[in-house]
């Protein structure tokens, strides 16, 4: 691979995408300055005579260097020889916010996160965990050497990715808003970002008391609202000091909801004209991002929204899910009036990649997104082998459901239509044969999953509580089909009928299904125990 014509930072993004991305043709590569329609955006003529590929590509931006080589890479793997396009992103600001409760990723994976980010053509990651003490107990000190060496790395990692770094600052557990001190306590880490090449900073008042707490803060501000405006403002004067062309988001304390609540109002109101500021929609976890929630908000805070967008997260109450389904009902169009939108994570961060290669899918182009094809070109994204995706397709679709909508099970629903339909019939053993082999598939991809065969163990592992449930889902398949078999048909009644100890068989595998915390297959297994049993009981 040779590339001409780059500047340093050019060079460092090519660098960085070569070394991450195999392939065996050879691409000479002449970067232009142009100006796309779309500011983050660019052009690419290219053309391919057997091994070599020879390209153009014109910018306006150093970022969108990284954009237009994944997109160079996709066509190269394809069968045309000529390429001429010009392309960019909807949305200005696309990324992840890691800010869920529980155990934070881990600084390996947040850099492998970083690498995977810039191929979902995304440019910010928000570093926002609720569980760790420097976030929101320890603000007060300085971050120490570890913290900076670590964060140095991911800022240089992102610089080479095209990912922005935002280290975020959440003071408002023990802030005291009238005190100078805790102002310069919040800028003497954002200096320290600074000095590591953060242009970005993250200042976060959500899940603290809505009441001011401090006697000096009650006696200085009217509301909770002005407090945080006040104190806002105090450290982005200072901030913009430093260099007037950083930015500064802000998560406020009401942070859902209709988008005109008298908090948010006041706040927006009050805070700078240039800083942004969060919101998850209308609700906290928004099955909806529409239009018009954002145009209220934006009337109300006198500034659109940036999404922070709590999707597939699966923290506190929600653990027992994998939300591994494509993102859904966030409206196209919506990029016109909205600043932007990061996505909050699953615990899982392996499985997390795959509903984010979807989010990154829709904030690039909303018009076009079609949440199906996205979740199957993100598995071919991200598993390499074709055996490895066909065993691990088969298991994902088995928790397709998310807080935002799908089918849990659309492999299995077929599977019960197709049951049910013998069973009304009265072919009790053809019905029963399809609920056996389904059964049978599931266990037998489940000894694949969990082989040395699969090549994917960071994924695995970290799934092995839903691949317990997956295997008894299986097994449990079995039983049912095996009792359904066994029961007999009267013709004449149009009826099914059983002994009591086949209700006992299906009470049984229904508690031993329902005995595993975990969250699989929907209802798909636990409605046609439910219906037999019903039939034979009746």
């Amino acid at each position: 691979m040779q590339t001409i014509t780059l500047n340093s930072q050019q060079q460092e993004i090519a660098d960085a995408f070569w070394s991450d991305h195999s392939t065996k043709l050879n691409f000479e590569i002449k970067v232009i300055s142009s100006r796309p329609v779309n500011l983050e955006g660019y052009t690419i003529e290219a053309t391919r005579n057997g091994s070599e590929v020879s390209a153009t590509i014109g910018i306006a931006l150093n970022h969108s260097l990284r954009y237009a080589l994944n997109h160079l890479l996709r066509w190269s793997q394809g069968a045309e020889k000529e390429l001429k396009v010009e392309d960019g992103p909807d949305f200005p600001i696309r990324g992840v916010v890691e800010g869920f409760y529980g155990k934070p990723w881990s600084h390996e994976q947040r850099i492998r996160g970083l690498k995977n980010f810039g191929d979902f053509n995304m440019n910010t990651y928000f570093l926002a965990p609720k569980d760790v003490p420097w976030q929101r107990f320890n603000w007060r000190q300085p971050f120490d050497s570890e913290f900076l060496a670590k964060t140095a790395e991911l800022t240089e990692i992102g610089r080479k990715n095209a990912i922005d770094i935002v280290t975020c600052v959440s003071p408002g557990l023990s802030v005291k808003y009238c005190d100078e001190n805790d102002v310069d306590a919040v800028l003497t880490r954002y200096k320290q970002l600074f000095d590591l090449g953060a242009r970005h900073f993250g200042m976060l008042w959500d899940d603290i008391a809505w009441e001011l707490q401090h006697q000096e803060d009650i006696d200085t501000y009217v509301s909770t609202a002005a407090a945080h405006a006040d104190f806002t403002n105090r450290v982005w004067n200072k901030l913009i000091a430093l260099d007037p062309k950083v930015s500064l988001t802000v998560c406020p304390m009401h942070y859902s909801g209709r988008g005109n609540e008298p908090y948010l109002q006041e706040l927006g109101r009050s805070l700078h004209a240039r800083i942004n500021l969060m919101w998850t929609g209308r609700s906290i976890i928004s099955e909806y991002l529409d239009i018009s929630d954002a145009v209220i908000f934006e009337r109300t805070t006198l500034r659109p929204p940036l999404y922070w967008d709590n999707f597939p997260v699966n923290d506190g109450g929600l653990q027992k899910n994998l939300y591994i389904g494509p993102v859904r009902g966030r409206e196209a169009g919506l990029q016109m009036y909205s600043s932007g939108l990061v996505s909050n994570p699953m615990l899982q961060f392996e499985m997390s990649q795959i509903p984010l290669f979807t989010i990154g899918d829709y904030l690039w182009n909303t018009g076009k997104y079609n949440p199906e094809q996205s979740w199957e070109n993100a598995l071919v994204a991200l598993i390499d082998h074709e055996e490895d995706r066909i065993a691990l397709r088969k298991f994902l679709r088995t928790s397709m459901g998310t807080a935002v909508g799908g089918d849990p099970a659309p492999d299995l629903r077929q599977v019960f239509r197709k049951g049910v339909t013998h069973w009304r019939a009265g072919k009790l053993s053809e019905a029963g044969q399809v609920f056996i082999n389904a059964g049978q598939d599931i266990v037998e991809n489940f000894g694949y999953l969990a082989s040395p065969n699969f090549s994917k163990p960071l994924m695995i592992a970290e799934i092995e509580k839903w691949l317990e449930k997956y295997l008894i889902g299986g097994e449990v398949l079995i039983g049912l089909g095996k009792v359904l078999a066994s029961c007999s048909f009267d013709t004449s009644k149009n009826c099914i009928s059983g002994t009591p100890q086949q209700i006992q068989e299906l009470a049984d595998l229904k508690e031993r299904l329902e005995a595993h915390r975990k969250n699989l297959f929907g209802d798909q297994i636990e409605g046609p125990i439910n219906e037999l049993m019903a039939e034979l009981q009746s």
